[in-house]
């Protein structure tokens, strides 16, 4: 049941991501920053794919349950082909108040996730590992193959580091942040390990 939420998700993401693109956040005009300049490098079983980064596509407006606060699920970038379907993704908090608070907005504490949870539910509502959520990364890995996600390796390590968050621009409702990370970690998928990492560059829009 969870394959076909999952499934569905996909489905709903991809149906959303060209209304999304032009109503979730708004363009900077005087940012010189192009969507040329924002990436995702990720290399899957010792093969690297490149995705260009799309700039004010994501899903905003949930809660962090920790912290109270909004956040945004900033898409990274997607990776597709006849095997595969892997979907990166940052949540970072949506408003100024939350963003600016330095015990909030904890860039040396994050995270990889193998669910976009914010589109995760349980029998009793949000899935509780959304509470948790800021500048953590998610990545969902579709084996296309078998129609099956996969899930991160138990006990395996993990790290998702930022590495760097430049203000770039403002305007009367928003400021525009660039951020870069990496990111290791390793899938399972039946016996078979299926080491996952790389780096990106995006950018974000934090409400005033």
């Amino acid at each position: 049941m969870m394959n076909n939420l999952k499934l569905l998700v996909k489905i709903s993401v991809c149906s959303l991501i060209l209304i999304l693109f032009g109503s979730c956040s708004s363009s900077d005009e005087n940012d010189s920053t192009s969507n040329e300049d924002l990436f995702l490098k990720i290399n899957i079983s010792g093969t690297t794919f490149n995705s260009e980064g799309l700039y004010a596509t994501g899903f905003g407006g949930q809660d962090n349950c920790s912290n109270t606060g909004d956040l945004f699920l900033q898409y990274v970038g997607e990776v597709e082909n006849s095997a595969l379907y892997v979907e990166v993704s940052l949540a970072h908090f949506e408003n100024l108040d939350d963003y600016a608070n330095a015990q909030k907005n904890n860039i040396l504490t994050t995270r990889i996730t193998d669910t976009n949870s914010i589109w995760t539910f349980s029998t009793d509502g949000i899935d509780s590992d959304f509470c948790n959520l800021n500048n953590d990364l998610s990545i969902v890995y579709e084996d296309k193959k078998t129609n099956t996600y996969l899930n991160l390796k138990p006990n395996s390590q993990t790290t998702h580091k930022i590495t760097k968050v430049d203000f770039v621009s403002e305007d009367s409702q928003s400021k525009f942040y660039i951020i870069e990370g990496n990111f290791t970690c390793t899938f399972i998928n039946k016996n078979t390990d299926v080491p996952v990492s790389g780096n990106y560059r995006i950018k974000i829009e934090v409400l005033k």
